[in-house]
């Protein structure tokens, strides 16, 4: 989980996290989709989606899984501060 520039969220709050979940792909694939979270401090979900990487972040991602945070947060425009 990754700690990123505050984000206000009218009623849940200022998200100060992220978390990505890896979801099921298969040895072949040429791609993955994720499932994120912005959270709380305290935990409380401010939003969540769905974000599928492309060919070329796929490809690049090699075996650093903070790379696939940085993919996400990159699409959203979300600064990650510290891992």
């Amino acid at each position: 989980m990754a700690q990123i520039k505050p984000i206000d969220f009218p009623f849940t709050g200022e998200a100060t996290k992220l978390k990505v979940l890896i979801l099921n792909f298969q040895t072949d694939a040429t791609t993955c989709t994720t499932y994120n979270e912005l959270l709380t401090e305290e935990g409380l979900v401010c939003t969540s989606w769905n974000y599928t990487l492309t060919d070329e972040e796929f490809t690049e991602w090699g075996t650093d899984n903070t790379w696939v945070e940085n993919c996400v947060a990159t699409d959203k425009n979300i600064t990650i501060l510290t891992y």
